[in-house]
């Protein structure tokens, strides 16, 4: 027995070796994204950032991340796909090479600095030199083998050429920007040919033979509209807009520019004299004279004034082309492509991408011989025609877009654009961040079957019914309006969610076996995600003998609140990181859960609930709390403005409710509301409100109560749902006490609501019990009783105690006087509850207390025998304890201890029931915002992009009482933020996203979580990726035909040309100097990875590890021995194209050879 005659409930936490305080872990926010890159072939994805930091994304678990040298933003990031190998520039012009190949730590390889500002980097998965180009309009090679400059570089294209011009005696206006590569292209279907876009247009290089094919500039005539229309102010001058991008078709005949006034140019390769089109997002030909138009924006013959004054609404540049290609045809020319488009808007348009979805290109051989030189038009002709749109589509964006990637299924080559599946979109966010969203590609409306059966003429004998035609029409609009639907959305890792998606506010949950089968069981109408198979990772070999100990700990998820209004939920237990009996992989911790995804504007935006808001409520709505039942598993979901939305699981199989009005204005059924398909949780109805709430408690037997601002209080049964009280503030004002300790405010509202079941001295049997806690220092206790109808009532006058002024929020605690054991409000206890009121009352001669309550307020923390009945010990915080933010009840071991929780980043332990104080820790994570502690001993950490702000007072004071409880720091967990919110002369402080998440604890011992060790070369199915051949150029016309044609093929014909290897390209480029380069590391062989079986479990798990990495070095030699026969195969091949190679040179001399550049 203690000091107070009551068992000691902290034995076993007395002793401060009985805590160990330490980090768990962390989950960085990347806000930041500057580039990304996608390597398709191994399956995995990286973003580089602001700060300086690469993160590398594959399989479920697969993670992992490098940092730069120094904190410099990340300018440009690729996979050198074919060598496993990343390489980064940042913005101090530092190239960066990492070999991937490494387990564990990934090794850097080369920190070399390039000395001139780099403007563009490309790679290509077919040899293993990178073009660099920099603002000198040099383009320059490395050798990522050799890991040095090459001997082969390319002199300013356009320089040469300007100066060719002039020596011809044409006049040049040299703009500062025409002479500066902005991107180099590969063709994608001949190493041997590269595209340079420089600011003033493009140039075709030919490497081998060391001179410019053609080149391609845009000259829009005087009076021609061009992308910046008629209102241009240069309208009636020459003009050349400047090349910002460009991408190639994938047939390699054809390429289009986008330019910085909007306009986007069609070349064919074959003919740089005129573009195929030239057009604006709204309109084509722009590079063409229309007098009528014209005509309409000159002036009159006044000369003063236009006939049509319209202002100037400049575009925005067209910042990035790509054109995908799909398996879609048996033609080797390809079939419908996509060709993506950011940017040629105006400036007030909403933000997003354009897609535009184009004919094939495959048309059949010409009917007559062409000219001599030059695309033959039946050719030009053929490529106009697959340029008209079948369909376009346009993707809203929440910010500007910044940049976009594509993710192809598994083929890297033509500029990494075949066959996408998915769409990474970066744009701006909020608080100068930058978000990121990824969708289905392309949409799929494109994919859809255009033509519709033909119908036979209709006849007396087959007319159908009226209705049967109306039931048709409908049908056919809901499959059109499904078809041409938005695309859908994919989740994204943690630590992408960003933007609207990124996180405000996240709280801990813990989770029996049975709840949490009944939220993780897979379901197949699961939302999607982005879904990438590289990479395996395997336990830690220091952890190793301790994980199995953590299988036996609580699930845990992470509850976290967005900015779209959404609440998701995710898996962050430790038994994700725990090998199976069946396999020896870990699996993704945390782990997102997109079916438990509940989006609150979707139901505000229903039109039966939108009918009843005030105008520009869903604009200002904003989530404020959220609290989760882990045996009900229901939510609720609280905003800002004061109405509580609550949600529950999906019946199975699911069912369509009816809308109906309940008894209670003040409840709003919406069972009838549909959610997304494969969404789990569904709305269940809302509690409206006239003002904010103060604080609300949700329980797992089915009662609800909420609280608000202006003292009211509110007590709903779920079973109607209908409301068992509503006591407004009137009746909320405190009756006359006869020793009043603390004097109420003008308004007193509640800061604490508590469900509890438990018994009394007075009171023998177990009740539901709703414990009140107002500012003042005020505790009503409302017992909830059952008739014999099963129907529920609360009886007519609470009980009233005083406990202690300004309570925490989530600061009352019922425990059981015997055992400390908190009493729950849940299903077990209401089990006994039912079962000891419907038994004959016993009369109890015990005098001893049943239950304790205890109470922690801003100044201190009391405890009270029976609910208030007798004082049983108290302690104050202090000066030197600093502010209070949050206490929580921890068990450990069968022992409970008070555990409170201060600004100073402290742990306060205090001994129960005496609270007599027993140690302070320092906590791992200094955060200016509150943790969350769950009666576990684990807590979350979150670290705000920006310190929260202030409330700033007003010249309005708050009422005495107020005043008092009011704290230097208001949280939104604290009094003092419910007292701010309450009262008008305060602000409330603004949210910040949340950057870092941490998941720290009290009691790090064996615990089990940790970085697993990745290897990004192997696969958990066993299945090594293999990287498909190098493309080979197609003809103009259908197959075979070229061998026909004979002379009169006419242009240069990319087909005729031949192609070259990638190890060819490699010699050319390195020269005769090059050091012999190290063996790339080979793949992973095609395998199984590991053949594991169950028995292995009683092996040590180091053991286990060694022999995983043995054969998987043993996978590692076998594929290499595969690749050098390859490379054989491929040396035959490179000896039997020689003499087409040199019959394809002399036709490309002899035709189209312009001038020769002074290659280095």
């Amino acid at each position: 027995m203690g000091k107070s005659g009551h068992v000691d409930f902290s034995v076993e936490l007395r002793e401060e070796s009985d805590w160990y305080v330490g980090a768990l872990k962390t989950i960085d926010h990347l806000l930041d994204v500057a580039a990304f890159a996608v390597d398709p072939v191994s399956s995995i994805f990286a973003v580089g950032t602001l700060g300086g930091s690469i993160r590398i994304f594959g399989a479920p678990g697969v993670e992992t991340g490098v940092t730069l040298s120094t904190p410099t933003p990340v300018k440009f990031l690729q996979f050198a796909t074919n060598i496993f190998k990343l390489v980064a520039i940042d913005e101090k012009d530092t190239l960066y090479i990492w070999d991937l190949t490494s387990q564990g730590q990934i090794k850097l390889e080369v920190t070399f600095h390039l000395g001139l500002p780099a403007t563009c980097i490309t790679l290509s998965p077919s040899h293993t030199h990178a073009y660099i180009g920099f603002e000198s309009g040099e383009v320059k090679t490395y050798d990522l083998l050799c890991r040095r400059l090459s001997a082969y570089s390319i002199p300013n294209a356009w320089e040469l050429y300007e100066q060719e011009l002039v020596g011809g005696g044409n006049f040049v206006d040299t703009t500062g920007t025409s002479r500066l590569p902005v991107d180099v292209v590969i063709h994608p279907r001949n190493l041997n040919l590269v595209f340079i876009a420089y600011g003033g247009g493009v140039v075709l290089i030919d490497l081998k033979n060391r001179n410019t094919l053609r080149t391609y500039e845009l000259l829009i005539p005087a009076g021609a509209p061009g992308g910046a229309g008629y209102t241009d102010p240069d309208l009636m001058n020459h003009r050349r807009p400047s090349v910002i991008s460009m991408s190639i078709h994938p047939s390699g005949h054809f390429f289009v520019v986008g330019h910085i006034d909007g306009s986007i140019a069609f070349w064919a390769v074959e003919d740089d004299d005129q573009p195929l089109l030239v057009r604006t997002l709204d309109d084509i030909d722009v590079h063409l004279l229309d007098m009528n138009n014209l005509e309409k924006h000159l002036p009159n013959e006044e000369g003063s004034e236009k006939k049509s004054a319209a202002r100037h609404e400049p575009r925005e540049p067209v910042f990035k082309l790509a054109w995908s290609g799909y398996p879609n045809s048996s033609d080797p020319r390809g079939g419908e492509t996509s060709l993506v488009i950011l940017g040629g808007q105006f400036h007030g348009d909403p933000p997003g991408l354009n897609v535009l979805w184009l004919p094939p290109y495959n048309p059949p051989a010409p009917p007559a011989p062409g000219p001599a030189e030059g695309l033959h038009p039946f050719f030009r002709k053929a490529m106009r025609a697959s340029l008209d749109p079948l369909d376009a589509h346009f993707g809203h964006t929440p910010g500007i877009v910044q940049d976009f990637l594509l993710i192809p299924r598994e083929n890297p080559h033509f500029a990494g654009t075949w066959d996408p599946k998915a769409i990474l979109i970066l744009f701006e966010g909020e608080e100068q961040t930058r978000g990121i969203e990824a969708y289905c590609f392309p949409p799929s409306a494109f994919l859809a079957p255009s033509d519709e059966p033909a119908k036979a003429p209709a006849t007396d004998a087959d007319e159908v019914d009226k209705q049967d035609a109306v039931a048709q029409d409908l049908e056919s609009t809901l499959q059109s309006m499904k078809l041409h639907a938005e695309p859908e959305k994919l989740a994204l890792h943690p630590e992408l969610w960003s933007g609207p998606n990124a996180v405000m506010q996240a709280s801990l949950v813990s989770l029996d076996r049975i709840a949490y089968d009944a939220l993780v069981g897979p379901s197949p109408d699961d939302p999607k995600e982005l879904r990438l198979e590289g990479g395996i990772a395997v336990p830690a070999e220091d952890i190793a003998n301790e994980i199995r100990f953590a299988k036996f700990e609580p699930f845990r998820f992470l509850v976290t609140q967005h900015g779209d209004l959404t609440v998701r939920f995710t898996d962050l237990s430790v038994q994700l990181i725990i090998p199976s009996p069946t396999s020896p992989f870990t699996s993704a911790c945390p782990r997102i859960l997109p079916a438990l995804t509940i989006d609150v504007l979707e139901s505000l935006g229903h039109p039966t609930i939108a009918c009843s808001l005030r105008p520009g409520f869903v604009d200002q709505a904003r989530v404020d709390l959220v609290s989760f039942t882990n045996e009900a598993l229901e939510v609720a979901i609280a905003l800002t403005s004061g109405e509580l939305f609550v949600y529950r699981l999906r019946a199975q199989p699911p069912y369509d409710a009816v809308q109906r009005n309940l008894p209670d204005k003040q409840l709003v059924s919406l069972e009838h509301l549909q959610v997304a398909r494969g969404l789990r949780f569904k709305p269940f109805f809302m509690i409206t409100a006239s003002s904010p709430l103060s604080t609300f408690a949700m329980s797992d037997i089915g009662f609800v109560a909420t609280a608000y601002m202006d003292g009211a209080l509110s007590i709903v049964d779920m079973r109607g749902p209908r409301i068992l009280l509503h006591a407004d503030a009137e009746a909320q004002k405190p009756r006359h006490r006869p020793l009043q300790i603390h004097k109420s405010p003008t308004v007193d509202p509640i800061s604490c609501l508590t469900w509890t079941i438990c018994n009394l001295k007075s009171d023998s049997v177990p009740r539901i019990r709703l414990l009140a806690c107002h500012v003042s220092g005020l505790t009503r206790i409302y017992t909830l009783m059952r008739d014999s109808h099963g129907m529920w009532s609360v009886r007519d006058a609470p009980q009233e105690v005083e406990t202690t002024a300004a309570p925490l929020s989530a600061g009352t605690f019922v425990l059981d006087a015997q055992t400390g054991a908190p009493c729950k409000a849940d299903k077990n206890r209401l089990a006994v509850a039912l079962a000891s009121s419907q038994s004959p009352a016993k009369e109890d001669s015990d005098s001893a207390a049943k239950c304790l309550l205890i109470v922690a307020g801003a100044k201190g923390v009391r405890c009270f025998d029976d609910l208030g009945d007798g004082k049983v010990s108290r302690s104050e915080w202090g000066s030197k304890a600093g502010q209070i933010t949050t206490v929580q009840v921890i068990e450990k071991n069968g022992s409970y201890a008070l555990v409170a929780l201060n600004d100073r980043h402290e742990a306060l332990i205090y001994s129960l029931p005496t609270l007599e104080y027993l140690h302070t820790f320092t906590l791992p994570t200094p955060t200016p915002l509150t943790p969350t502690l769950d009666p576990s001993g684990d807590f979350l950490s979150l670290t705000p992009l920006h310190p929260p702000r202030q409330p700033s007072v007003r010249s309005l004071s708050p009422p005495p009482a107020a005043k008092r409880s009011l704290s230097p720091a208001p949280s939104l967990s604290s009094v003092a933020s419910l007292v701010s919110r309450a009262a008008p002369a305060y602000e409330r402080p603004a949210r910040s996203i949340v950057r870092n998440i941490h998941l720290d604890t009290l009691f790090n011992v064996r615990r089990g979580y940790h970085t697993p060790v990745v290897s990004l070369t192997e696969r958990t199915s066993g299945a090594g990726p293999s990287m498909p051949p190098q493309p080979q150029p197609v003809e103009l016309g259908p197959a075979g035909w070229l061998s026909t044609a004979g002379s009169w093929l006419g242009g240069l014909g990319v087909a005729a040309m031949g192609s070259v290897s990638g190890d060819q390209i490699d010699a050319l480029l390195a020269g005769p100097d090059r050091p012999v380069p190290a063996k790339p590391a080979p793949r992973a062989g095609p395998g199984k990875f590991t053949e594991w079986d169950a028995s292995t479990t009683s092996k040590s798990a180091s053991r286990t590890q060694n022999t995983l990495y043995d054969r998987l070095h043993a996978a590692v030699a076998e594929r290499g021995e595969m690749l050098g026969e390859l490379e054989n195969r491929f040396n035959s091949l490179e000896e039997g194209s020689k003499s087409m190679v040199e019959q394809a040179k002399r036709l490309a001399v002899t035709q189209t050879a312009k001038g020769w550049l002074s290659f280095r």
